[in-house]
């Protein structure tokens, strides 16, 4: 292993763009799996297992991550009584496994939202 030990490791995601370009993301070490069964030794290979092919576009897994949990907010927002004016939400994304998924990334082990609710007083009519 040696120097290619401590490589970065990426998912290739392809765009919607329509020459079908390619972006890298970096991940964890441990997303990027090893290829099965015999592999070459060489400097070229080694290369390769630092690059994991995704198995959706960039667009598609922003768009599913960003979808389910902002929908999960908005419902649970709705669901209050009294719901606010106003609602922020923050999270980071982070694309993980070979399948190219994006998740919400996480600080020190746990998931990472913040959420802002804001109760806006309306203005009273001056008549």
């Amino acid at each position: 292993m040696g120097k290619f030990q401590n490589m970065a490791r990426y998912i290739e995601f392809t765009t919607d763009s329509e020459n079908g370009e390619t972006i890298l993301v970096e991940v964890d070490k441990e997303e990027v799996s090893p290829p099965q069964g015999l592999v070459k030794a060489g400097i070229k290979e080694k290369l390769r297992d630092t690059v994991g092919i995704a198995q959706k576009t960039f667009s598609e897994a922003v768009k599913t991550a960003i979808k389910a949990n902002v929908q999960t907010f908005i419902e649970a927002v709705n669901a209050l009584p009294d719901p606010p004016t106003e609602v922020e939400i923050t999270f980071g994304l982070k694309a993980t496994g070979e399948a190219g998924n994006v998740a919400i990334g996480k600080t020190t082990g746990e998931v990472n939202y913040t959420v802002k609710l804001a109760w806006k007083q309306l203005p009273k009519d001056k008549t």
